[in-house]
C-alpha cells in the first residue's frame, strides 16, 4: 500500500520577545556651530545594524539617528535677525535580548520603534537627548510537510480499504525573501525660490507605499515627503520648500505572479540627501537617495483534500496519525479613519503667520481583541512649523497630540489570534490650516492594514501498516447485527468498529446519506 503524498511550505512563529528601554545621551555642539538658545524641531529614527544570534539569545546592535534644527543664541540680540541652525548624530546602543527555542542558525527578524524622544537643554553648548525604544525580534520557522492526498492500492485486491478525505485550508509560502529598493530620486525648487546656500534641515521620509505582486517580482510604489530648511546663497535669509515626489520600483521575486498575497515589512536603510547644481550652475536641485529593507513574505491561499483516516475490511490497519500545525489568513482588514484637532498656542508664543510643514506620527498604544471587536488605541504626536514676523522671529514651532480610538466589528475571532497579526499603521495624508493668528486645525486621516492569521492543529496520516485480521477478531465479529446509534456516532466509527465499509451500510440500511442520529437502528452485515 502506498501513500500518494504532497509537498507544501509554510510557516509558524518559533519564538518571539519584546524589548522596551530607556536609551539616554548627552551631546556637544559642534565647535563649528553656534551655540544653542532654542531647540526649533527634532526627529528620531531606529535603525538595526547587525544581529547576532546564538542559543535562546540574540544581540541587536544599531543606533538612534536624531536630527535637531535649534535657534542660535544670536537671536537674543534685539538688533539682530533671527537665525537657525541644524546638527544630526547618532547614539549607538547594543541589547541582548532572549529568545526561547532560538538556535544559532535562525534568522530573526527585528522590528523596532521610538516610543519617546525628549530633547533639553544643559546649556548653549550641550544638549541631553532622552528616548525610549522598543525591540521586537522574531523568529518564523519554514516547515516542509508532506500530505497524503490519496491511497495506491493497485494489485492489492484481497487489502479491501476504507479511508475518508477532508479539506484542509492553509497558506503556501512562495516567496520569503530580504531585499532592498534603491531609491534615486530628484526635485528642483520652483521658479521664483531663491538659491539654495546652506541647508539646515532635510528630512525625507516615506508618506506611503504599496506592494503588488507581479509575475515574478514584487511591484512597490509610493511617495515620498521631502522637507528642506536652508539659508538663502545671497541673503543668507532663512527660507524652506517641501515637495512630494513619486517613486516607483520592484525587486525580484522567483515564482511571485498576481493575485498572491503580500505581507512586505519595511525599514529606512542607508538615506542621503544632497543639495546639487543644476545645468546653470545653481543650487536648485534636491537629490534624493535611499534604500528601503524589504522583509518579504508572498502566501497562495491553498484548499486541498487530504486522507483523515482509514480502516480495513478485509484486514488489520494500524494508521500512523500525527498532529501537524498549519497556517490560515483568517482575514484582511484596510481600515481608515479621519482625524481632526484644534491647536492653540500659549499666550506668549509668537503669531502665526504662515504653516511651513506638519509631521505627524501615529503611536499605536494598545490593540485589543474582545467581544467581536478589535480596537485600536494610541495618539498621533504632532509638530507643527510656522512662520511668524513677530519680535523678529522666522521659525517657530508648536507641539500636540491626537488620541484615537479604532473600533472594527470582527466576527469569529478569538483573543489568541491577536499573537499571530501583522499591522502596518500610517498616515497617508495631513492638512494644516490657519484658523486665526492664534490657532491651527489639523486634519488628517490614518490608515491601517490588518492581516490576522491562524495556526490550526490538524491530523495528519503519516504511515501505513497492514496485516491480516487475527482469527479471535473474526470469530467475534457477528454475521448479523442491530446497532443502536449512540450520541457523537458517525457511519464512518460503527463501519471501523465491524470491519464494514459505508458504502456497504447505507446500501443494506436504503441510507442516502452520512447524517445519522441517536436513537437510529442500523443493520450491519457483514
Amino acid at each position: 500500500m502506498e501513500l500518494l503524498k504532497k509537498n507544501i511550505h509554510t510557516e509558524r512563529i518559533k519564538s518571539k520577545a519584546l524589548l522596551q528601554i530607556p536609551l539616554e545621551a548627552d551631546i556637544n555642539v559642534s565647535d563649528t556651530k553656534p551655540d544653542v538658545a532654542k531647540v526649533i524641531y527634532d526627529c528620531g529614527t531606529i535603525k538595526v545594524d547587525e544581529i547576532k544570534t546564538g542559543m535562546n539569545k540574540i544581540w541587536v546592535k544599531g543606533k538612534l539617528c536624531y536630527q535637531i534644527l535649534y535657534q542660535t543664541d544670536s537671536t537674543l540680540s534685539a538688533d539682530k535677525d533671527n537665525t537657525l541652525e541644524g546638527m544630526d548624530g547618532d547614539i549607538p546602543f547594543m541589547e541582548e535580548i532572549y529568545l526561547d527555542k532560538l538556535e544559532g542558525t535562525d534568522r530573526v527578524v527585528c522590528k523596532t520603534n521610538l516610543d519617546d524622544m525628549r530633547i533639553h537643554i544643559i546649556n548653549s553648548r550641550k544638549l541631553s537627548i532622552q528616548s525610549v525604544i522598543s525591540l521586537e525580534p522574531r523568529v518564523e520557522e519554514s516547515i516542509q510537510e508532506e500530505l497524503c492526498v490519496e491511497l495506491d492500492n493497485t494489485g492489492e485486491t484481497d487489502q479491501k480499504l476504507e479511508y475518508r478525505k477532508k479539506s484542509l485550508d492553509y497558506l503556501e509560502t512562495i516567496v520569503k525573501k530580504r531585499d532592498l529598493l534603491r531609491i534615486h530620486e530628484e526635485t528642483r525648487l520652483p521658479a521664483g525660490m531663491p538659491d539654495i546656500g546652506a541647508a539646515l534641515w532635510k528630512n525625507a521620509v516615506i508618506s506611503s507605499i504599496n506592494f503588488r505582486p507581479m509575475d515574478e517580482k514584487l511591484g512597490i510604489t509610493g511617495e515620498l515627503s521631502v522637507f528642506i530648511v536652508y539659508r538663502e546663497d545671497i541673503s543668507d535669509r532663512i527660507n524652506w520648500y517641501e515637495t512630494v515626489i513619486p517613486f516607483s520600483g520592484s525587486v525580484e521575486c522567483q515564482n511571485s505572479r498576481e493575485g498572491m498575497i503580500a505581507d512586505v515589512m519595511y525599514d529606512i536603510g542607508h538615506e542621503e540627501i544632497a543639495i546639487r547644481e543644476d545645468s546653470d550652475g545653481e543650487f536648485r536641485v534636491i537629490g534624493v537617495e535611499t534604500t528601503v529593507e524589504l522583509e518579504i513574505k508572498l502566501y497562495e491561499k491553498e484548499s486541498t483534500s487530504i486522507v483523515a483516516d482509514v480502516y480495513g475490511v478485509s484486514c488489520e490497519v494500524q494508521a500512523g496519525i500525527d498532529s501537524r500545525q498549519f497556517r490560515n489568513l483568517c482575514m484582511e482588514l484596510d481600515i481608515e479613519e479621519k482625524l481632526t484637532r484644534s491647536i492653540k498656542l500659549e499666550d506668549a508664543d509668537p503669531k502665526i503667520l504662515q504653516v511651513c510643514h506638519s509631521d505627524a506620527r501615529a503611536k499605536l498604544a494598545e490593540t485589543t481583541w474582545k467581544d467581536g471587536q478589535l480596537r485600536l488605541n494610541g495618539e498621533i504626536e504632532l509638530q507643527v512649523l510656522y512662520a511668524s514676523n513677530e519680535n523678529g522671529a522666522s521659525l517657530c514651532p508648536v507641539r500636540s497630540t491626537v488620541p484615537f480610538e479604532i473600533v472594527r466589528d470582527i466576527p469569529d475571532g478569538n483573543e489568541a489570534q491577536l499573537e499571530q497579526y501583522s499591522l502596518s499603521i500610517w498616515i497617508p495624508q495631513q492638512t494644516v490650516s490657519i484658523k486665526d493668528s492664534a490657532q491651527l486645525e489639523w486634519r488628517g486621516s490614518i490608515n491601517a492594514r490588518l492581516m490576522i492569521y491562524d495556526t490550526k492543529s490538524e491530523d495528519i496520516l503519516t504511515e501505513l501498516s497492514i496485516e491480516p485480521i487475527n482469527a479471535d477478531v473474526l470469530e467475534k465479529l457477528p454475521g448479523f447485527a442491530i446497532y443502536y446509534v449512540k450520541p457523537g456516532d458517525s457511519l464512518w466509527q460503527i463501519g471501523k468498529k465491524y470491519y464494514v465499509s459505508v458504502g456497504r451500510i447505507k446500501e443494506m440500511n436504503n441510507l442516502t446519506e452520512d447524517e445519522i442520529k441517536a436513537g437510529d437502528k442500523i443493520l450491519i452485515v457483514k
